[in-house]
C-alpha cells in the first residue's frame, strides 16, 4: 500500500520543473497521467539524448507516469481533457495567467465538472500583481527574489545557482507540500480548491534567516559578509593542497573548537565569528593556509570523526558514487530493455511503513493515448475518430 493510491492526477506540466511535484506525487502512488500537446519535444540543454524513449527513461520526472498527447484547441480534445479532469483528484499545470481559461479548461470550468478536483497552478510571479504576466526562468525569480545578490564571492559578481532554488523548491517541492495541504483539506471538506503557487513566493520563504536578519537589524545582507555567504571564518569553502575544495559549516562554537584543535590551531578558537572586520579576514587567510597544507581527502579522513560540521566538495560523478548517497538509495539503477542499465535520482521521504516506489520508467509523449482513452470509456471507432480529428495522437 501506498500513501496515494487511488489518487488521479493529471500534470500539464511542459517538463521540468512542474513534473518534479507530480513525480512525486507518483513515486507514492498516485496514478500520474502527463496530458502532452501535440508535437512536444525535449527541449533542454546539456542533457545529451538523442530520442525522445531514451529521454523518458533517464528522465526521473516522467517514471510513474502515463503520457497521451491532446490538442486543447480542438473541441474534441477539450472534450477529452474535461472526460479526463472529470475522473481526476489533481491538476498541476504551469502555464502563464489565462492561458487555461483562453482554452475553455480554467479551474472554474473544470471545477463546475468536477467540484472535488485539487487546481494547482504554478507561475514565476503567481496570479496577480504587476509582473504576472512577464515570462522568465529560476535565475531571473532568484534575482528578483534577492537569493541571486547573496550567492559569489564579496568583491565579484553574483554566481549561478546551479541547484534551481525556484525550480526546484519553489514550483516543485511547495507544489507538492500544497497539493497534500489541499487533499488534506478535502478530506474535511468534500471540496477542491485552486492552488495560486509562484516561483517567486518559494524562494522569498527559503530566505527566512536572512529575513530575519534584515527586518531586526535593517542591514541589508551582502554576498561574503554575512555567517551564511562566507563573511565569517566558522563558515568557509577552502582551497586544498591538490586544487579541490573542502567546506567548513561550523555554526555551533564547539564544533569551531573541535575543528581548531584538530588542525593544530586552537590559537583560532577565539575568532570564529570576530566583530572586527579585519580580524574576521586574518582568521579567514589563517584557515586557508592551513587547509592548503594537506589534500582535501586526507582532510575529510583528518576530520569526518572529530565531531566536527565539515565536508568535501565533490564533483557530480563523486557524489553519485558516495558511499552516504548509496547508503540511502539516492541513485536508483534499473535494467532497461532497449538502454541497458540506466540510473535515475532516488526518492527523498523514506516512509517506514508506506516507501515511495518506482513502478515504471518514463514513456515518449502519447506513449499511453490508447491506455488512457480506454480508461475513459472511448471505444477503438471512437478512438479512430479521434486521431482522425488530431484531438489526440
Amino acid at each position: 500500500m501506498q500513501p496515494l493510491e487511488g489518487t488521479t492526477v493529471l500534470d500539464l506540466n511542459r517538463r521540468y520543473p512542474g513534473a518534479v511535484a507530480a513525480m512525486i506525487l507518483g513515486d507514492f502512488g498516485a496514478s500520474v497521467i502527463k496530458v502532452d500537446a501535440p508535437g512536444a519535444t525535449v527541449n533542454l540543454p546539456d542533457v545529451g539524448v538523442t530520442t525522445p524513449e531514451q529521454f523518458a527513461a533517464f528522465y526521473a520526472p516522467d517514471r510513474n507516469k502515463k503520457s497521451i498527447v491532446v490538442d486543447l484547441k480542438k473541441d474534441r480534445g477539450r472534450e477529452v481533457f474535461q472526460r479526463l479532469a472529470a475522473q481526476s483528484d489533481v491538476l498541476i499545470e504551469g502555464f502563464r495567467p489565462g492561458v487555461m481559461d483562453r482554452l475553455g479548461v480554467g479551474y472554474s470550468t473544470l471545477a463546475g465538472i468536477n467540484p472535488r478536483l485539487v487546481y494547482c497552478a504554478l507561475t514565476g510571479y503567481g496570479q496577480a500583481g504587476p509582473y504576472a504576466a512577464l515570462p522568465g526562468h529560476d535565475m531571473n525569480y532568484v534575482a528578483i527574489a534577492g537569493a541571486l545578490s547573496m550567492i559569489g564571492p564579496r568583491d565579484g559578481a553574483p554566481c549561478f545557482p546551479s541547484h534551481y532554488l525556484a525550480d526546484q523548491a519553489g514550483a516543485g517541492l511547495h507544489g507538492t507540500i500544497a497539493v497534500l495541504l489541499a487533499l488534506a483539506a478535502r478530506n474535511k471538506t468534500g471540496r477542491g480548491q485552486y492552488i495560486d503557487l509562484a516561483y517567486l513566493d518559494g524562494v522569498m520563504s527559503l530566505l527566512t534567516m536572512e529575513a530575519t536578519s534584515y527586518f531586526v537589524t535593517g542591514k541589508v545582507p551582502r554576498r561574503g559578509e554575512t555567517a551564511l555567504t562566507g563573511g565569517y571564518p566558522l563558515a568557509q569553502v577552502l582551497e586544498c593542497s591538490d586544487g579541490r575544495y573542502f567546506t567548513v559549516a561550523c555554526f555551533e562554537h564547539q564544533f569551531w573548537v573541535n575543528l581548531c584543535k584538530s588542525i593544530g590551531r586552537e590559537d583560532l578558537t577565539a575568532y570564529d565569528s570576530p566583530a572586527d572586520p579585519a580580524r574576521r579576514d586574518w582568521a579567514i587567510a589563517e584557515l586557508q593556509q592551513v587547509f592548503l597544507t594537506k589534500t582535501r581527502d586526507e582532510w575529510w579522513e583528518l576530520l569526518k570523526s572529530k565531531n566536527t560540521c565539515v565536508a568535501p566538495v565533490l564533483d557530480y560523478d563523486e557524489a553519485c558514487d558516495n558511499e552516504q548517497v548509496r547508503a540511502r538509495d539516492m541513485v536508483l539503477e534499473f535494467d532497461h530493455p532497449a538502454f541497458g542499465k540506466i540510473r535515475q535520482i532516488g526518492i527523498v521521504a523514506k516512509l517506514s511503513d508506506t516507501p515511495g516506489s518506482v513502478r515504471s520508467l518514463g514513456v515518449p509523449s502519447g506513449g499511453s493515448t490508447d491506455e488512457v482513452l480506454s480508461w475513459l470509456g472511448y471505444g477503438e471507432e471512437d478512438v479512430a475518430a479521434l486521431r482522425e480529428d488530431a484531438a489526440v495522437a
